[in-house]
């Protein structure tokens, strides 16, 4: 069996998705939307959201942005994580950190380990997707999702029949357009594994990357984390290796990559990522604007399959 057909959108996603899991914590509402803006013009139409981004507060800010533009742009969120339990503290402390925050990578590392800043998972049930499904339209003051997601979930909780059948009810209400599993590879793999309602599965270029080819591109619209999100331990990992191997950041940097291991190992996995979905929408987070210029760039003349190999190798 495989899953539905791949999702029928009304206009052709954009090759880079713009995720949003910063908006609104990390990055402030008024950079947040500027950037928003900067990639949608750059011809982004792809917009990756989830009621627990920018610490409650994503949903609602791009909701903002859409206003104007909701039929150019495609916007997926999520359901089956919640942001932490004490936002109001939580937000005061973006707030009052973002300053010091945007000079010190390691106060950032600090406070997104905290404990009380970590999102919550939330037990999946047929409730929970259609009461998420109407929270997430009203904070977005929109009619409708492009991508109903379920975030994270367990590879068992895809294939259960209350869930499946939650979601075919949101798609015939008309509240999103097609439903998906966002989360790991297994979870990916399970939704291939029944019936539909599944029409796009996203998971990480890491995993992607991994191993023989996941699934193919003609079950599902693929979408995949590049440098952010469940790819942040990918990251990390690949730009420390470059570190440790100078032998390997040379023949990096002789290919064209950056002579600094962490911006020659975004690069990289950027690259990976599109070479090794070559069909699907690649996320990034572009609110940095020299890291939207960067990723826009790369969109624009992808790396054939030496990039994957040279992923494969330095992370072996």
């Amino acid at each position: 069996m495989s899953a539905a057909p791949r999702a029928a959108l009304t206009i052709a996603p954009s090759r880079l998705g713009f995720g949003c899991a910063s908006l609104g914590s990390r990055v402030s509402a008024v950079a947040g939307l500027d950037a928003l803006a900067q990639a949608f013009d750059a011809g982004v139409n792809w917009f990756d959201v989830a009621p627990a981004y920018g610490a409650g507060e994503a949903e609602r800010l791009l909701g903002r942005f859409l206003k104007g533009r909701r039929d150019r742009a495609i916007v997926v969120t999520k359901v089956g994580i919640a942001p932490p339990e004490r936002l109001g503290a939580i937000k005061l402390a973006y707030t009052l950190g973002r300053p010091l925050a945007a000079r010190f990578a390691g106060l950032r590392r600090g406070f997104r380990a905290l404990s009380a800043t970590r999102n919550r998972h939330l037990p999946l049930t047929a409730a929970l997707i259609e009461r998420s499904i109407e929270d997430s339209l009203r904070r977005l003051g929109v009619d409708h999702i492009d991508i109903y997601a379920l975030h994270d979930p367990d590879p068992a909780d895809v294939a259960r029949d209350d869930v499946r059948e939650a979601l075919q009810r949101v798609r015939a209400r008309g509240q999103a357009r097609a439903v998906a599993v966002a989360g790991r590879l297994e979870a990916c793999r399970a939704a291939l594994s029944v019936e539909a309602p599944y029409a796009m599965l996203q998971t990480s270029v890491a995993d992607l990357a991994e191993g023989e080819p996941a699934f193919s591109t003609s079950d599902a619209l693929i979408v995949s984390h590049s440098v952010f999100g469940a790819a942040g331990s990918g990251f990390a990992r690949l730009a420390d290796r470059l570190g440790r191997a100078p032998d390997r950041h040379r023949r990096l940097i002789a290919a064209g990559y950056d002579a600094d291991p962490s911006r020659a190992a975004a690069a990289l996995l950027l690259d990976s990522a599109l070479a090794g979905n070559p069909d699907g929408v690649v996320l990034a987070s572009m609110f940095d604007p020299r890291h939207r210029v960067a990723d826009l760039a790369r969109a624009e003349k992808p790396a054939g399959p030496e990039a994957l190999a040279l992923l494969a190798e330095t992370l072996a």
